[in-house]
């Protein structure tokens, strides 16, 4: 079961990737709010403090990033697709970089030259939206440290510079607080992936067969009903049957069958094309639905499935070869039909198949609405 191993692997990824985007621009609006407010207050402070031209250019440098990341934050709500998983990661990364930089040099912009209360409002300003980052950014590990280590090791290095004691020994404790903060983003991203793994695996087991591991009947037709939508294609359902399989099971026992069962699932998920489904509907019955506009194609599917199921042996003293499929295809050119319709229409043409001599092909089209 390789392919549908690869298959489960691929499917859990994309889990994780998109989960940790839902948790990252969740967090987003009060995330970029709370940075807003934290510029808008230390530049409402140090107004009194520090010379325009360097105060004005910051201040609009971080209300500026503040603005896109809430347009980036709107922009992943409006576009999902799996596609621009990257991008909007990338983005996110990007922005919080930016962020990180904008906090990093405030301390060497404003820190020197101004009385202590001052200079402590910008500490923990610091202090303040680093820790507040490892909640909101340490589901994506990388996006987190982005942003911690140019706020703090920027700050770091300035309070070395003066090479007074007391500089020195905040600049000790300022390492020491950077430690502890990686040591919390780490572990918020451990609990958080785990989370996500756990989640993903009571998701699979009710949308999964737990022999197989294809789609379930339940499944297979929530899929169909939110991509019957988006395309501009007819569509077509297969219904696979196998003959024989009983006498299989009474020759070689129910953990052959089992087996048999799997390479079946295999050999459905290599024959059709990445973005269709299959799914196991119970016993030897297994269905999947393809958007093309050519019966032949499907067919031509079809014929292989057959081909390579003809072609399963199970080795034993008792040797069985006998095993092989029957199917019905349903086909309509509307993408308006029903899943019941279809599904019912190729159960049908699969009973045929099994009525005319078993290991065949069967195929039944629902014509269009006459136009009158």
């Amino acid at each position: 079961m390789a392919t549908e191993s690869k298959s489960r692997n691929e499917e859990l990824n994309r889990w994780n990737a998109e989960h940790t985007l839902d948790f990252l621009y969740g967090n987003a609006p009060p995330s970029a709010i709370g940075s807003l407010a934290v510029v808008l207050i230390l530049a409402y402070a140090l107004s009194s403090q520090v010379a325009l031209q360097t105060l004005l250019p910051w201040s609009v440098s971080g209300i500026v990033i503040g603005i896109f990341r809430l347009i980036l934050w709107w922009g992943y709500q409006k576009r999902k697709e799996s596609h621009l998983l990257k991008f909007w990661l990338n983005s996110y990364r990007i922005m919080t970089f930016a962020s990180g930089m904008l906090n990093g040099l405030a301390m060497w912009l404003f820190f020197e030259g101004i009385p202590a209360e001052y200079q402590l409002l910008i500490f923990f300003s610091i202090v303040g939206l680093t820790a507040a980052a490892s909640g909101t950014h340490s589901v994506d590990l990388f996006t987190f440290q982005l942003f911690m280590y140019p706020s703090c090791i920027l700050s770091i290095l300035k309070l070395v510079s003066y090479g007074k004691p007391t500089y020195s020994a905040l600049s000790i404790m300022f390492v020491f607080f950077v430690l502890v903060m990686g040591r919390v983003g780490r572990q918020t991203h451990k609990t958080l992936k785990e989370n996500f793994k756990l989640t993903y695996s009571m998701h699979y087991r009710a949308t999964h067969d737990n022999l197989v591991g294809l789609f379930n009947r339940e499944e297979f037709e929530n899929q169909f009903e939110i991509h019957l939508p988006l395309t501009h294609h007819g569509v077509a359902m297969l219904f696979l049957d196998l003959d024989n399989f009983k006498p299989l099971n009474d020759t070689l026992g129910h953990q052959a069958g089992d087996e048999a069962l799997k390479q079946v699932a295999d050999i459905m998920l290599r024959s059709v094309r990445q973005d269709d489904i299959v799914a196991r509907l119970g016993g030897d019955e297994f269905v999947t639905f393809l958007f093309l506009d050519d019966t032949k194609e499907v067919e031509k599917i079809a014929q292989n499935i057959i081909r390579e199921v003809n072609a399963l042996t199970f080795p034993d003293e008792h040797a069985y070869t006998g095993l092989s499929a029957s199917i019905g295809i349903a086909f309509s050119q509307d993408n308006n039909v029903s899943f019941s319709q279809l599904m019912r229409l190729a159960d049908t043409a699969c009973y045929r198949s099994k009525e005319e001599g078993k290991n065949r092909v069967t195929l039944s089209c629902i014509e269009p609405p006459q136009m009158s």
